[in-house]
């Protein structure tokens, strides 16, 4: 694979987003001591990489083979549609960064804790049945749920149980935003997708519900983000710090415009990963203000 293909399919907006959980999961870490395990939290850093460049990958390989991939299709990596990577490469390329990821996961379960490695084997067993199988979990409308648990809860008790050696009260908390705005970022992919993932019989919330109806959704979830934090911080289970986080409420405001017209939801994936990830930054700064 070249490194022109490997970077298109790696997706960046999403790799971009992947940052955002371990930010966050490190703040939590050194506001609960001041002090982290640089080389763990490095290390599972280095993880989520490698695991979300693998899912993307299977992602590609198995849209190829369940027919949803074409030429005209919208956002994809496009590598094997395109006849520049055959699909058995990309998928042995999704199973090596699963197994290098997996190793360096192990080096965490040994010095660190075993809890390390079922959240890792739960991480990487959604990343197969998401996008795999004959009724691949991305094609119902419960895709959003996955993605909210996997790269909000998991993700950060993960990376602040690797930093810290134990996952706080606040960790959990702190999750639900972030697990809010990845769940819009995969709505605001599906409410794009929506014409063509109907013609293939993909039973996404935006196939379901129809165009109007799940722009309301992702507005909802957008607002349900700053909400959580609202209330995280007035029932004192999050520093007031956190509220440096409205700061983003205009663009907030903005990018949901955009995507109330059909230009902009072309640009959806990006529009809405970098409304998480400057959220992301902003809550991560807040938690290690005093």
């Amino acid at each position: 694979m070249t490194g022109k293909a490997f970077l298109r399919v790696s997706r960046p907006p999403t790799l971009a987003a992947t940052v955002v959980p371990m930010l966050v999961g490190g703040a939590l870490a050194w506001r609960a001591s001041h002090h982290l395990a640089w080389w763990a939290w490095l290390d599972i850093v280095v993880i989520g990489f490698l695991m979300q460049i693998g899912a993307n990958m299977l992602n590609e390989y198995f849209d190829y083979i369940h027919g949803l991939d074409s030429p005209e299709s919208l956002g994809i990596g496009g590598i094997i549609v395109s006849g520049e990577v055959p699909p058995h490469t990309v998928w042995r390329w999704a199973l090596g960064l699963y197994l290098i990821a997996l190793g360096l996961g192990l080096v965490l379960v040994i010095f660190r804790t075993p809890w390390l490695l079922l959240m890792g084997l739960l991480a990487i067993s959604a990343g197969f049945l998401y996008a795999g199988g004959p009724f691949p979990i991305s094609a119902t409308p419960w895709g959003e749920f996955v993605v909210f648990m996997i790269m909000g809860p998991l993700e950060i008790t993960a990376t602040e149980l690797a930093a810290l050696g134990r996952i706080t009260a606040m960790a959990w908390v702190a999750s639900i935003p972030v697990g809010f705005l990845v769940a819009a970022i995969l709505l605001g992919n599906n409410l794009r997708d929506r014409v063509q993932d109907g013609r293939h019989g993909r039973r996404t919330i935006p196939v379901v519900l129809g165009h109007k109806r799940a722009y309301w959704v992702i507005t909802a979830v957008v607002l349900a983000a700053f909400a959580a934090i609202l209330a995280s911080v007035g029932s004192g289970q999050l520093p007031p710090t956190a509220l440096v986080v409205l700061v983003a409420l205009p663009l907030a405001i903005s990018t949901l415009r955009r995507l109330s017209r059909e230009e902009g939801l072309k640009r959806a994936v990006p529009l809405m990963g970098r409304l998480h990830i400057i959220m992301g930054l902003l809550l991560a700064l807040g938690l290690i203000l005093p």
